[in-house]
C-alpha cells in the first residue's frame, strides 16, 4: 500500500513535465499586441505606419506563411525568413488615407505554420481628417462645420399611403464633436440621424422618411426646404430641398370598381394667347368633363410659373357633368427676356387611367 502511494507521488510531476514539454514542441507564435489605434490625424500627413511583433516561444522555426488585409488601402510587409525560437519578427502595416475621409477600421488575417494558433487577426483604426480636396470631391456642400454630400433629395414618386426613404451623408469638418440638428421640416417628413453625436473627422446618416399619410392634401410636384446646421447654437449651415411626387393609389381598386371609375376628358391640350401687350393679364377658359360612372376628383389644378394664376369652378365633377378651369397670365411677372409665355397646367385627377392631365399656355408679349 505505501508503495503504490510512493510511485503516484513521483509519477505526477513527471506527467506534468511531459504535459509541459509537449506544448512547446514545434514553433509557437505570441503577438506582443494585435491592434493599433492611429488616432485622428490629417489626410495630407500621407501614409501611416505601425509595427506589430511576433515572438517565437516553441522550439522551432516560426515561419509567417501569408498575410492579407481586408482592403487595399491596408499594405501589410514582413520578412518571409524563418523566426528561431526565441527571435521577435516584425510585421509593417500601413495604412494609406488619400481620399478616404472618416473612420476607418482595417483587418489583418496573418497565418503562420504555428500549429496551436495558426491564424491571427490584426486590426488598425483611426480616423482621417479630409483635406480639402478630397471634401470638396466627397462632400461639396458646405452646412459651416458640415460638409454634406448633396442639399437636395428626391424622394421620386410615391403613392399615396406610402413611405419612402431617401439618404444623405455628412462630415464633420471641425475639432469638435458635434450634434446636427434639422430645423422647418415639413409635417410629412420626419428624420434620423446617426451617430446623433458626430466625433471630428467622422462621417454621418441622415436617413429621411416621407410618409405621405400625413400630406392628405398633397398632390402631384411638390417641394418642401429645411436648414441643416452642426448645433443648436450654430450660426452658419445649409438649406435642403426635398422633392416628391405624390400619386395615388389605384392598386387596391377592384375590376367593377375599375369599369366604373371616373374617366377625364380636357378640353384642349394647348392654350394660345396669341400677341398681348406688356402689363395685361390675359384669361383662358379650360373645359373639364367626367364621362366615367363615379365622381371625378380634380385633387390638384397647378403651374410651377408663378406669372400663372388658377381659378376651378368646382373640384368635383358628378358623372356626365363639366367644370370650368380659368387660367390668368400676368404679363408683368413672364420671366422669358424674349417676351414669349410657354408655360404648363397641371391638372391630377382621380381617374386611373389618366391621372394626370397637361395643358401648355403659350403666347408673345408685346409692347404698347
Amino acid at each position: 500500500m505505501g508503495m503504490n502511494n510512493c510511485i503516484i507521488k513521483i509519477a505526477a510531476p513527471v506527467l506534468i513535465l511531459a504535459s509541459a514539454t509537449t506544448m512547446n514542441a514545434g514553433p509557437v507564435g505570441r503577438w506582443l499586441k494585435t491592434s493599433h489605434d492611429f488616432g485622428a490625424f490629417d489626410e495630407d500627413m500621407g501614409n501611416v505606419t505601425t509595427e506589430f511583433r511576433l515572438l517565437n516561444e516553441g522550439d522551432a522555426p516560426l515561419v509567417i506563411l501569408s498575410a492579407n488585409a481586408s482592403c487595399g488601402c491596408t499594405a501589410p510587409s514582413y520578412n518571409r525568413e524563418p523566426i528561431n525560437p526565441g527571435d521577435t519578427a516584425v510585421m509593417t502595416v500601413t495604412y494609406n488615407p488619400f481620399a478616404r475621409p472618416g473612420k476607418f477600421d482595417k483587418k489583418i488575417k496573418v497565418r503562420t505554420n504555428d500549429a496551436s494558433a495558426p491564424n491571427t487577426v490584426l486590426a488598425i483604426k483611426g480616423v482621417v481628417i479630409g483635406s480639402a480636396n478630397t471634401l470638396r470631391a466627397h462632400f461639396p456642400v458646405d452646412a459651416g462645420k458640415l460638409k454634406l454630400r448633396n442639399s437636395m433629395l428626391n424622394f421620386g414618386e410615391i403613392a399615396k399611403g406610402r413611405t419612402k426613404t431617401s439618404f444623405l451623408d455628412g462630415y464633420n469638418h471641425s475639432a469638435d464633436t458635434v450634434r446636427p440638428v434639422i430645423t422647418g421640416l415639413p409635417g410629412y417628413i420626419d428624420v434620423n440621424i446617426a451617430p446623433a453625436e458626430v466625433p471630428p473627422g467622422q462621417q454621418f446618416t441622415l436617413t429621411f422618411f416621407c410618409n405621405t399619410a400625413k400630406a392628405p392634401d398633397l398632390w402631384g410636384l411638390n417641394s418642401a426646404k429645411a436648414f441643416i446646421k452642426a448645433d443648436a447654437d450654430a450660426s452658419q449651415g445649409q438649406t435642403l430641398e426635398f422633392i416628391t411626387v405624390l400619386n395615388e393609389d389605384f392598386s387596391g381598386l377592384t375590376a367593377k370598381q375599375l369599369e366604373r371609375a371616373p374617366r377625364i376628358s380636357v378640353s384642349t391640350s394647348s392654350v394660345d394667347l396669341g400677341s398681348v401687350e406688356k402689363g395685361s393679364r390675359p384669361t383662358a377658359e379650360i373645359i373639364v368633363q367626367n364621362y366615367g360612372s363615379e365622381p371625378l376628383v380634380l385633387r390638384r389644378v397647378s403651374s410651377s410659373d408663378s406669372s400663372v394664376t388658377v381659378k376651378t369652378g368646382s373640384t368635383k365633377i358628378k358623372a356626365g357633368k363639366q367644370a370650368v378651369i380659368k387660367i390668368t397670365v400676368d404679363t408683368d411677372k413672364v420671366s422669358d427676356t424674349r417676351g414669349l409665355i410657354n408655360s404648363k397646367l397641371s391638372i391630377i385627377a382621380n381617374d386611373p387611367q389618366r391621372p394626370v392631365s397637361g395643358v401648355r399656355i403659350v403666347g408673345e408679349i408685346i409692347e404698347k
